[in-house]
């Protein structure tokens, strides 16, 4: 199970529910100050968001291109792939945490990374069957030896397709229904 990520109520708002990306600490700043009545001065707010996002860069959650004025900010693929609530809010303590997972793109970005995954380690399965299959012919006195590596490949072989499978068929069913919704 992924751990749980919990940031900032505020980021939160700005990088998860309104799905900022490619942002400038300016555009943060201001989409800040229209969500949140908490931040009147123009130059406080931007510090505030200028120090949440360093903090984000060092922990690999985002990464700076540009240089300056210039500088743009985007969500890497670890931010993306981390299971983050929000803290609560001073403002709004009925705030109710919200998951990442809840985002249907996510959703399905989760699935195709776990479903990759899957390949590649069915793929190395696959090899590791048709080894065993080569060296029982070659050496036909060791069979015995040979034989509990190969079927229990063959089992792990069939789980990481039956994984691979659900994963294809939820992906598939997400994206009919994302495309019947539109």
């Amino acid at each position: 199970m992924k751990q749980l990520q919990k940031i900032n109520g505020h980021m939160f708002n700005l990088l998860i529910k309104r799905e900022m990306d490619n942002f400038s600490v300016i555009e943060a700043r201001d989409a800040l100050m229209t969500l949140s009545g908490e931040f009147e001065n123009r130059q406080e707010a931007r510090k505030y968001v200028y120090r949440q996002i360093l903090a984000f860069e060092r922990k690999g959650w985002l990464v700076a291109t540009g240089s300056n004025r210039s500088k743009k900010y985007q969500k890497t693929e670890l931010m993306n792939s981390l299971h983050m609530t929000s803290h609560r809010l001073k403002n709004n303590p009925s705030e109710v945490f919200v998951s990442k997972f809840s985002h249907e793109n996510f959703d399905l970005k989760v699935l195709q990374n776990e479903k990759n995954e899957y390949e590649g380690e069915l793929a190395i399965v696959l090899s590791e069957i048709e080894e065993c299959q080569l060296l029982m012919e070659r050496f036909p006195m060791n069979k015995d030896l040979f034989l509990a590596m190969f079927i229990e490949s063959k089992e792990l072989s069939a789980k990481l397709l039956a994984k691979i499978n659900v994963r294809t068929k939820a992906i598939q069913a997400s994206k009919r229904e994302a495309s019947s919704s539109c």
